[in-house]
């Protein structure tokens, strides 16, 4: 089993538009609402992978409630602890015209001392169970940005591998528990780096020059990471894996929504890993099933789409 923390559940609230115009009125072409959060996009992908998963999260309020019920209607397994405050509500808008989706995502629920407690309870429990653990997300506005340094240590000390996909201060601090993998995606490793990351244009898209990924790879794993994969959505990934560097393009696909590709990036990786694939095999793995996702968005790619894209992924080492 692996075991996902993803601490900031949502309610996906999914806009359709046909043209989105900043500062006009429009009409919406139709709206749904769904269980979110980077760690929803992880479940869904190892579902579709045949791998079993566990969701750890808070859920509070009628939205806690939609995120529960939507959990279960979509058979994804889950340990929700209850919180007093209301659990947070994110926005996409899908605009059709351009395939872009604007995302506008609601800071977390406010959790309580006790609340944090039977969390930890939770966690402690389940941790001997799982082969691997993933944590993702956004901290919710009044946890440390040392928790997921904390929960990385604690499935450390009972022999579990840690995935971490995150960013700012929780990740700096993170990173001094030595996980095992951290992901991060190009904007980033912008940060990370306080520097752009070098792009060359090639015909109508951008293709990655990796070596500002690289650098950023690098300097994760000089902080305390194991190892680093730098994800770069359509152009591919670079993965910096036991001191070999990997350089994976990404196939062209007609791209409908990017939402959820590193977090389908994530899952293929994980599910690599537990299945004693290479670190090239799995970066390519990887690489495929954030193009897959790319056809659909939110987790939604097939076991099929990943395993008819692997072949065009890609691949340089550099020693």
């Amino acid at each position: 089993m692996i075991l996902i923390v993803n601490l900031s559940l949502a309610v996906d609230h999914i806009v359709e538009v046909d043209d989105l115009r900043a500062g006009e009125v429009q009409r919406s072409r139709g709206a749904r609402s769904a269980a979110g959060g980077k760690g929803v996009n992880v479940a869904r992908v190892l579902k579709t992978l045949g791998e079993p998963s566990l969701l750890l999260g808070f859920a509070g309020g009628r939205a806690g409630d939609l995120i529960e019920s939507g959990l279960r209607a979509e058979q994804l397994s889950s340990r929700c602890t209850r919180v007093r405050d209301e659990s947070r509500t994110c926005l996409i808008i899908n605009d059709r015209s351009r395939n872009e989706q604007t995302v506008i995502n609601a800071p977390g629920a406010a959790i309580a001392e006790a609340e944090w407690r039977d969390f930890e309870a939770t966690y402690a429990r389940e941790l001997p169970g799982a082969e691997l653990v993933i944590i993702n997300g956004s901290l919710p506005p009044n946890l440390h940005a040392d928790t997921y340094a904390r929960l990385t240590t604690a499935a450390r000390d009972t022999g579990r591998r840690v995935l971490l996909d995150c960013a700012g201060a929780p990740l700096r601090h993170a990173l001094g528990a030595h996980p095992f993998l951290v992901k991060i995606n190009a904007a980033e490793a912008e940060e990370f780096e306080a520097t752009k990351l070098e792009t060359a244009e090639f015909s109508d898209a951008p293709v990655a020059d990796f070596s500002g990924a690289a650098r950023a790879a690098r300097r994760l794993c000089e902080a305390g990471a194991e190892n680093a994969l730098v994800t770069l959505g359509a152009q591919g990934a670079l993965l910096d894996f036991a001191g070999v560097r990997y350089k994976f393009v990404a196939p062209r696909v007609r791209a409908v929504n990017s939402v959820g590709s590193g977090d389908a990036a994530l899952a293929a990786f994980a599910t690599a890993l537990r299945q004693g694939l290479t670190p090239q095999a799995a970066g390519a793995f990887a690489v495929a099933a954030g193009a897959a996702n790319a056809l659909h968005g939110a987790g939604g790619c097939s076991a099929d789409e990943i395993t008819e894209l692997l072949p065009r992924v890609g691949c340089e080492l550099e020693l």
